[in-house]
């Protein structure tokens, strides 16, 4: 037995070419904004990084387990 659905679809639909492309640009894109914030965070100097919040290199020492 066969469903028939009257209702609009919005937009046309996309094959999954189309679709794959679309999320390897949407990965791209997110990709290149994660890297440009991690650039602009190097640019920071020690003291401002330690005004929002980053941890400093010896407390990050001290958090990992001795063995």
């Amino acid at each position: 037995m066969a469903f028939f659905s009257l209702e609009h679809t919005p937009g046309p639909r996309h094959s999954s070419f189309a679709s794959t492309l679309a999320g390897l640009r949407a990965r791209a894109v997110t990709s290149w904004q994660r890297h440009r914030a991690e650039r602009a965070l190097e640019g920071l100097s020690y003291d401002t990084l330690k005004d929002i919040g980053f941890p400093s290199v010896d407390m990050a020492d001290k958090e990992t387990p001795a063995k």
